[in-house]
Formats: structure tokens, C-alpha cells, sequence
């Protein structure tokens, strides 16, 4: 220590100082810092957290269990978890894409017909009334009729049939709104062609008997405007005729 300068001494001093303090910091550090939860234990506290309505921390405790775990069976059933918290707070569009990316991730899971029809209710519960655009319930019905296609056996078939039925109802009322809306407003051929069209796609919708009067009611006006047309057509070149003579 003779070599060094009386200033050098007081750095190195205050080095050691520092050293020695932040090995005590590190030591207190890996003392108070928990240790890792295993996966079955987060996992249950995020279906505690999704029965209790905390839905954002059980996205953010499932997503734990994902990030943390992604090779343990907890892993796939966050990834599911994470899109029901999603559906459940009405973030459809989140739970969409989680429900379809892990049926992407995992064809043959045993869990994919249970996504399919989460799909299904994610455009079920964003479908709109008879009189507005029915987007939602085209695409609903879609995917309860996939499931029932590839999973026919499956415990979730049951209630989509149900869903199927009202998606049904619902497309058919909005044709007939439109058919009655072109008959209201005398576009009595396009009124008819819907009408029509009813009559062959919706046997079940239970108002045959009220679309085929309006169908009467269009043929007759057609068949009226068309001997109107014929009358006039005669009357202008009996004029014609009449003129040249």
C-alpha cells in the first residue's frame, strides 16, 4: 500500500464500501425474491380469478402460465382460458383470434370442438336485429354448421343446433323485411323474386301462407302494370297509324 497515494487509498476504500454494500443488496435481493409457482397452482388461481369476474387478472395470470410454462399441459389450457376471460369480458374480436390461433396451434387437440363453437357465439353475440346487416349471424352460422360437420359426435353440436335454428330465423326474417320493404315501395318484381326465394330457403321459417299472398298480390300488380304497358304501346301505334292516313 506504500505505492499508492493517499488519494488512491480513499478511492479503493470507497470501492471495497461499495462492493461489500451491494453484495449485501444482492444477498437480501435473492432472499426476498419469491420462488417460481408451479404451473397447476397459477392455473387454479386464474379459474378462481375468471369465477370471480377479475378478468384481466386472469388474462394476465393464464398468459403467466403460457409464457412461463409453454411446454406443460397448464400451457394449453391457458391459451383456451385467456380467450374465454376475453369473451366473457365481450372483447369478441380478442376471443376470436385466441380461440382460432389455438385451433390453428392444435388441430387435433380434443379441445378444438369447443373452440369452434366459441367462434360461433363470438359472431352470435355481435349479430344485429332483422333490419340491419346479418354479417354476424352468416358467419355464426357457419361455424356451428363446421362443427356439426367435423365433429358430429361432439357434446357442443346440441346447443348449436339451437343457435343454427335461431341464425336461420333470424336471416329469414331480414329477407322477408326486404321483400316487404321492395312491395311497400311497388318494386313489385323484386319483391316477388324474394318472396320467391323464401319460399324455397326458409320452408321453416312458419309464414308460408303470408308470403304466398304477398306473392298473389305481386303477380297481380305485375300482370296489371304489364296490360297497362301492352294497352299503351297499342294505343300509340293505333295514333301512329292513324296519323299516316
Amino acid at each position: 500500500m506504500e505505492g499508492i497515494t493517499k488519494a488512491g487509498r480513499f478511492f479503493l476504500i470507497l470501492a471495497l464500501a461499495a462492493f461489500l454494500g451491494g453484495c449485501g443488496t444482492v444477498k437480501g435481493w435473492f432472499r426476498s425474491k419469491k420462488p417460481e409457482r408451479p404451473p397447476d397452482v397459477m392455473a387454479k388461481e386464474g379459474i378462481d380469478q375468471l369465477k370471480k369476474k377479475n378478468y384481466d387478472d386472469a388474462i394476465e395470470t393464464f398468459e403467466k402460465v403460457r409464457d412461463r410454462y409453454p411446454y406443460s399441459e397448464q400451457a394449453l389450457l391457458a391459451q383456451i382460458k385467456v380467450a374465454d376471460a376475453y369473451y366473457y369480458k365481450k372483447k369478441f374480436d380478442e376471443a376470436l383470434q385466441a380461440y382460432k390461433e389455438f385451433e390453428k396451434l392444435h388441430p387435433t387437440n380434443k379441445a378444438v370442438p369447443y373452440c369452434i363453437y366459441r367462434q360461433g357465439l363470438c359472431y352470435y353475440r355481435q349479430k344485429s336485429t332483422i333490419d340491419r346487416d346479418q354479417s354476424f349471424t352468416f358467419k355464426a352460422l357457419g361455424e356451428f354448421r363446421r362443427l356439426k360437420q367435423k365433429f358430429p359426435q361432439s357434446e357442443y353440436v346440441a346447443k348449436a343446433e339451437k343457435l343454427m335454428a335461431r341464425c336461420r330465423k333470424d336471416l329469414g326474417e331480414h329477407e322477408l323485411y326486404i321483400a316487404e320493404f321492395y312491395f311497400k315501395t311497388k318494386r313489385y318484381k323484386a319483391a316477388l323474386d324474394r318472396f320467391q326465394a323464401l319460399l324455397q330457403e326458409y320452408p321453416d321459417l312458419g309464414k308460408e301462407a303470408e308470403i304466398k299472398g304477398y306473392i298473389a298480390q305481386c303477380e297481380k300488380h305485375l300482370a296489371e302494370d304489364d296490360k297497362k304497358q301492352k294497352s299503351g304501346f297499342i294505343y300509340q301505334i293505333t295514333n301512329l297509324f292513324d296519323a299516316q292516313w
